[in-house]
């Protein structure tokens, strides 16, 4: 309580130093929602996905490198700022609010989760399609039952475009070897890997493995060998790598349909803990 030996204030009594401290309480209430989401969630946090919606919006304005730390930063202004309009009257209460509000916020927001990468079969890869295919997206919809010849093999080109993919066949080498066993790293979430598909805005995750796609260890490098979903004859591909140790490393490339792109990333060894260089990195993917 505030007042001295006068138990509770009403609003319009308090000082700089009441407001003070109950913007601090909501900014602690907010902090401590943000951890427990991530210690929860994980890669999955809300978080992330935030930090790619404030990308996303800020690149309208020019701006595309927006960290971590700075979308924290932000929210944590919102829980100090919201003691000026809800007017709690403890600390506690303060606190409580500002938990809740990002509570609320972290509900509503999708959990940053990435589809599992394919495995790459060439036979189902038909490069003259891809062209009828965008033809075959501007026509009308029709029912099957009136499909003419003509439409038909359209329609057949169509889906045999949608399942074409980039052949990747990708290597992470590290130095310095690897902190640990793979799998226990992972669900410690001291390793993780993002590919992401800059023409479909896809995200996949390296370690979520599907339909074929084969991930494997030779000595101190993983292996990926994964099948792109393509919508175009050229794409440029991002992945994003962190490991327990080393830098985190953010690489594009270009993936063209028919060519097996073959691509090889060394990682950096460094002392900076995980956490420390993920509040300075811009997930926009």
């Amino acid at each position: 309580m505030y007042g001295v030996k006068r138990g509770i204030k009403a609003p319009g009594e308090f000082g700089f130093a009441d407001m003070t401290g109950l913007a601090l309480a909501g900014a602690t209430g907010i902090i401590a929602a943000i951890i427990a989401d991530y210690r929860q969630k994980g890669e999955a946090a809300a978080l992330f996905k935030i930090n790619e919606w404030v990308v996303e919006f800020a690149s309208l304005a020019g701006f595309t490198e927006i960290p971590l730390w700075m979308v924290i930063a932000g929210l944590t202004a919102v829980g100090a700022g919201s003691v000026f309009y809800f007017q709690p009257l403890t600390r506690q209460g303060a606190f409580a609010q500002g938990f809740g509000l990002l509570a609320v916020l972290l509900t509503m927001t999708p959990p940053n989760l990435a589809s599992g990468v394919q495995g790459f079969n060439d036979n189902l890869v038909d490069l003259s399609s891809i062209e009828a295919a965008r033809e075959a997206a501007l026509q009308p919809r029709v029912s099957n039952a009136s499909f003419q010849p003509g439409e038909a093999r359209v329609i057949q080109a169509q889906a045999r475009s949608e399942a074409a993919k980039y052949d990747v066949h990708l290597e992470i080498t590290f130095p310095e070897g690897l902190k640990g066993n793979p799998s226990s790293m992972i669900r410690r979430g001291t390793l993780r890997g993002r590919l992401h598909n800059e023409d479909t805005d896809e995200t996949f995750n390296l370690f979520l493995v599907t339909e074929g796609a084969t991930v494997r260890r030779d000595g101190d490098t993983l292996k990926f060998h994964v099948g792109v979903p393509a919508r175009s004859e050229s794409a440029r591909l991002w992945v994003r790598f962190e490991a327990e140790g080393y830098a985190i490393e953010e690489q594009s490339a270009e993936a063209t349909l028919g060519q097996t792109l073959e691509w090889n990333i060394e990682m950096t060894p460094s002392n900076t803990p995980l956490f420390m260089q993920r509040l300075g990195k811009s997930y926009w993917f």
